[in-house]
């Protein structure tokens, strides 16, 4: 099976950080969706083979929700863009 090795993984989330502050996401939910979008986007540019696993990445990007709401000030007080 193929691997993904010409993606780096923190120039995806950087790329899901700067998409979504563009498209203002601001809930887990969206970002989450975000996250499934721009892995796609990465698949249909050929830089993540068609049968490459993607779960562990989309997991830990998911996981880093903290580090996107931190990226984008987010926080309690200030929950939107």
């Amino acid at each position: 099976m193929a691997e993904f090795l010409d993606v780096d993984r923190q120039g995806v989330f950087d790329e899901v950080v700067e998409r979504g502050r563009e498209q203002g996401v601001t809930t887990q939910e969206e970002y989450n969706d975000l996250v499934e979008e721009v892995i796609e986007g990465h698949r249909e540019w050929a830089e993540i083979h068609d049968d490459s696993p993607t779960e562990d990445l989309e997991e830990q990007l998911r996981g880093r929700w903290p580090d996107y709401k931190e990226a984008l000030g987010l926080d309690d007080a200030q929950p939107a863009l």
